[in-house]
């Protein structure tokens, strides 16, 4: 009888020890001699590459167990390789995350079959800016105004048919009769922008102020660019004397569809995880990006860099921006879809 309850004893404790689920570790057990993948879709040299590069040197230690962040580049496809890959393949447990191209999260939204993602389902961690995207003119082009641009073609880089280098400058042609031509095939913004210097282009639409502030800040410095409008809903008081689109339209509809292509700049270079994140490390991120805004060395490092950081914005924010643009009506989506095929 006694070895009969001793046995009987051991099975229970062997059955409980094995169902017992495994206690789940902190944050800072989890991230401890740890190292985090930080993607972005373009190659070296782009806007979106010097950011990821600032940020990953000061993230780490606002992280607890600071682990290391190796920041990873992953071009193609004007950057929609890279969001998929984190939407579909990458490890879910918090040690990959990505800055993804914001413009792309809305492909879904307009069926394209190549967006594998849903972007509400993104693990969305903020941002440390928001952006203002321009269209512009090399200085020898002869181009210096919107009026000018209506007067002959006007050849513009383009890093893909799903990008806003390829879909701002059809816009602007449809709203005044412009003439750009966008010309596709360009890996990322650094070769459009070697391309322009060269004389192959005369102009690119899409580069936002703060990516040339940090890649390319003799544009300005030298007047080498004309700035012709902002593509944005909020102008930029760096840029008093250049208008915004949406100062150039009276039509409702119109600023309705302006609305759409244009409100993701507010959530800047939004950072996120894979969906399915640990709920506590998606909070130990987000608060280790709000906190690296204020960061001294940080910030002195991104103003050495070019980096405008007016942020942060939090990741439920870019959640909420994300969620706005998906319940944008169906009329006006189908409006950009056709503008942005051609029809």
């Amino acid at each position: 009888m006694m070895r009969r309850l001793f046995i009987n004893w051991l099975l229970a404790a062997f059955t409980g020890l094995f169902a017992a689920p495994l206690a789940a570790q902190t944050p800072e057990e989890f991230y401890a001699k740890k190292q985090i993948r930080m993607l972005v879709g373009f190659g070296p040299g782009t806007g979106n590459d010097l950011y990821m590069r600032v940020l990953a040197r000061h993230l780490g230690k606002h992280i607890p167990g600071h682990p290391v962040i190796v920041p990873e580049n992953m071009p193609g496809a004007a950057s929609l390789g890279m969001i998929n890959y984190l939407y579909n393949a990458a490890a879910r447990d918090g040690s990959v995350i990505g800055m993804p191209s914001r413009n792309l999260l809305v492909e879904p939204l307009f069926g394209n079959p190549q967006a594998r993602f849903k972007a509400s389902e993104f693990s969305w961690l903020g941002s440390m800016s928001r952006d203002t995207a321009l269209c512009f003119t090399w200085h020898t082009s002869g181009i210096r105004t919107l009026d000018d641009a209506k007067r002959q073609d006007v050849l513009v880089g383009s890093t893909g048919q799903a990008s806003n280098s390829f879909f701002f400058p059809r816009l602007l042609n449809t709203l005044f009769g412009t003439r750009f031509k966008p010309i596709i095939g360009y890996p990322d913004s650094g070769a459009i922008g070697i391309a322009m210097e060269r004389g192959e282009l005369q102009g690119y639409c899409s580069f936002t102020l703060a990516a040339i502030r940090s890649a390319r800040p003799q544009w300005l410095a030298d007047r080498e660019i004309n700035v012709l409008v902002q593509m944005t809903l909020r102008p930029n008081p760096d840029l008093p004397n250049i208008p915004a689109v949406t100062d150039l339209i009276g039509n409702p509809a119109d600023a309705r569809l302006l609305a759409l292509v244009l409100a993701d700049q507010e959530m800047g270079r939004p950072l996120a995880g894979p969906p399915g994140m640990p709920g506590e490390r998606v909070q130990a991120l987000r608060a280790a990006l709000e906190e690296v805004v204020s960061d001294a060395d940080f910030l002195a490092d991104a103003r050495k860099s070019g980096v405008d950081v007016d942020g942060p914005i939090g990741g439920e924010a870019v959640a909420k921006i994300v969620n706005e643009l998906y319940a944008t009506p169906r009329e006006i989506v189908e409006r950009v879809k056709a503008l942005r095929e051609g029809s």
